[in-house]
């Protein structure tokens, strides 16, 4: 009777350790999800602050403003995300990076934009020392923790900012 009852005991405690170490197995799971997509959004939202300087940059670098030439339109890039343990690169579209595109739209009078693409909004806000732009940041992303390969939806994150020239 007293082995019988070791016997039942032992069953018993190795059932309930097995449940808890499924859960904590599935705990770890999430928090691993959870991790990667904020990882994600961060970084997302760190490109969106990186190209927006970029263009920043770019439009006051551009003679466009005052003397003609052509004004800019947007900055585009793909940043390819990191196979760990090998030498190459990820591909975008299957969820491996980063698809960011930048519109500028110009508010301002004397913008003598010569290219077609560009948004000239109002002439009516500003003086003719102060032109304006609105830059829109869309950075695209594929969730990594979604398994069908290429399927994923895309998330995107975007930015608008209005910047003084």
């Amino acid at each position: 009777m007293r082995r019988a009852f070791s016997m039942m005991m032992a069953i018993t405690v190795m059932v309930v350790m097995m449940g808890v170490s499924a859960m904590v197995f599935t705990l770890s799971n999430k928090i691993i999800f959870a991790t990667t997509t904020q990882f994600q959004k961060e970084q997302a939202i760190l490109l969106a602050k990186s190209y927006t300087e970029f263009t920043i940059m770019a439009i006051t670098g551009n003679s466009g403003l005052t003397g003609g030439a052509t004004c800019v339109d947007g900055v585009d890039g793909e940043i390819e995300g990191i196979k760990i343990g090998t030498s190459a690169t990820g591909d975008v579209d299957s969820g491996m990076g980063y698809r960011v595109a930048t519109r500028v739209s110009y508010i301002g009078n004397n913008i003598t934009c010569t290219n077609l693409n560009t948004r000239i909004l109002d002439t009516n806000l500003t003086t003719n020392t102060s032109p304006n732009v609105i830059i829109d940041v869309y950075v695209e992303y594929r969730d990594a923790n979604f398994h069908r390969n290429g399927d994923a939806p895309w998330i995107t994150y975007h930015r608008r900012t209005l910047q003084k020239i």
